[in-house]
């Protein structure tokens, strides 16, 4: 099985961004998830900034394409919408679980 390169991922984000997927991806390490899994989890987290980025109509997502602690729940919804209208809902819903798992706080 050809292993799933996560870091190629993150190469282009913003330094602050691909800090907190490089250690999310670790966590997820050494919690043994499956490389697809990280792999689909990173992937979600790193589109949500590429959207700020290029997309999002917000006023204020230029910020957080920058740092994702700057992040709001309005951008999330924003990039969901956008993911169901240009993609499917199976993979929005996909998209959200990732989501979730990235800025659900930590309890460690």
């Amino acid at each position: 099985m050809t292993t799933l390169n996560v870091a190629k991922v993150f190469e282009d984000l913003p330094r602050v961004w691909a800090g907190y997927l490089q250690d999310w991806d670790r966590t997820m390490r050494s919690r043994n998830h499956p490389d697809t899994t990280r792999y689909n989890y990173v992937l979600a987290a790193a589109q949500l900034a590429r959207y700020l980025k290029e997309h999002s109509p917000d006023f204020d997502s230029d910020a957080a394409a920058d740092d994702p602690t700057l992040v709001t729940k309005g951008h999330v919804e924003a990039f969901q919408a956008w993911v169901i209208e240009t993609r499917s809902a199976s993979t929005g819903l996909n998209k959200h679980k990732a989501l979730q798992q990235f800025f659900k706080p930590s309890t460690e």
